[in-house]
């Protein structure tokens, strides 16, 4: 079976930094166990100059841009990337074509037959939108905002990465007839290896971008309300800033809190290096006002660490609540409290938590797996 992907990686695949790069990155993981699929992947707008890789005996990935075209980037994707797209998909012959997003990207699929096209959305932006602050970014989550409405659900396959995905697909398409499948985003492998640990030792890792979405500030709240009662946690912070004024916020509550021994800022990390602050956490914590279904959270549950997070988009799917980690309603910091204080009053219960968790992510984003249920898709669209 013949492949083409069309994603937007970029060329140091060793710096990625969650999202959608994170999934395509562990996909590609999950299809060198399938050398019978000759996968092709186009990455669009990420590299300053046109280049290809061999990632594997199966696997190559080709770097699409061309630098001071007329128009910039939006010419450039509108017309010069749809004709290369077009011209690889002649030189190709795919089976099938697989898009990783429902962004302007999409626009290079114009004029082909739908039939073995595949695409699977991964954020939502007509929710994204609302917390963009500055007005070049609100017009361009606008621009995708319409993209998403009115192109994105004129397709027939699609997979979508949690049940939430699929309603919002489905709110978005008069005619229902589709095919689809529900299959989880996967988890680099490298997270399995990890030990669990048998003890609580209040040390949380947050991994993320740092903005209003995704919300730090709720869970500062309640590291603060526990700092007395439970002697402190310590709060390991991977990821960066968005924005100025969050960042201020963020600061300026830590100090007026005295939280400076609590809170460790990190930056972005690689993922071996993430791996190597897993070993010292014991706990996940993602406190979004908006998800749709974050690998971080499926990281942590392969590494064998409990999660706690918000109750939007998919986060639920990905945790059984009671057993590999527990959801909260979005902003409320009184019930983060409260799902922390658990692990610290309960005998027994973290490392039972720890070990559901593993076998939770197992099941549901080991890479393997994914690409196997990727595959019998693919298929399924082939046959039908």
């Amino acid at each position: 079976m013949k492949v083409l992907m069309i994603s937007s990686l970029p060329v140091n695949l060793n710096s990625i930094q969650g999202g959608v790069d994170a999934v395509v990155v562990n996909l590609l993981k999950g299809f060198e166990s399938f050398p019978e699929v000759n996968l092709l992947v186009l990455s669009l707008g990420k590299s300053d100059c046109k280049k290809t890789v061999k990632y594997a005996g199966n696997i190559t990935i080709e770097y699409l841009f061309r630098k001071n075209q007329f128009g910039g980037k939006l010419f450039n994707s509108f017309f010069q990337m749809r004709k290369d797209v077009h011209n690889h998909i002649r030189e190709f012959n795919p089976d099938i074509v697989h898009i990783q997003g429902a962004s302007p990207m999409l626009f290079c699929l114009l004029g082909l037959n739908k039939k073995n096209l595949v695409i699977t959305q991964h954020g939502i932006m007509a929710e994204e939108i609302n917390y963009q602050k500055n007005k070049t970014d609100k017009f361009k989550f606008w621009f995708k905002m319409i993209v998403e409405r009115y192109y994105y659900p004129k397709f027939k396959n699609y997979i979508f990465i949690s049940s939430y995905n699929r309603k919002f697909l489905e709110q978005l398409k008069e005619n229902q007839n589709y095919y689809g499948k529900l299959i989880f985003n996967p988890v680099n492998p490298i997270f399995f290896d990890l030990k669990t640990h048998s003890k609580f030792g209040k040390r949380i890792l947050y991994v993320g971008v740092i903005n209003q979405r995704k919300n730090l500030l709720c869970l500062l709240k309640a590291i603060l309300r526990l700092k007395n009662k439970t002697g402190g946690f310590k709060l390991d912070v991977i990821g960066g800033f968005k924005d100025e004024f969050y960042k201020n916020l963020i600061y300026s509550f830590i100090k007026d809190h005295n939280l400076e021994d609590e809170v460790n800022f990190l930056g972005w990390k690689s993922q071996s290096e993430l791996l190597d602050l897993y070993k010292k956490a014991d706990l996940f914590v993602l406190p979004s006002l908006q998800e749709s279904l974050p690998v971080s959270i499926a990281e942590a549950m392969a590494a064998g660490r409990p999660v706690i997070a918000s109750d939007v988009g998919g986060v639920a799917e990905m945790i059984t609540a009671n057993k590999s980690g527990f959801v909260f309603n979005a902003d409320n910091s009184q019930e983060l409290e409260e799902c922390l204080l658990k692990f610290c009053n309960e005998d027994g219960l973290y490392s039972g938590f720890s070990e559901y968790a593993r076998e939770e992510a197992m099941r549901k984003f080991h890479p393997g797996k994914v690409v196997n249920q990727t595959i019998e898709f693919y298929k399924m669209i082939l046959e039908s």
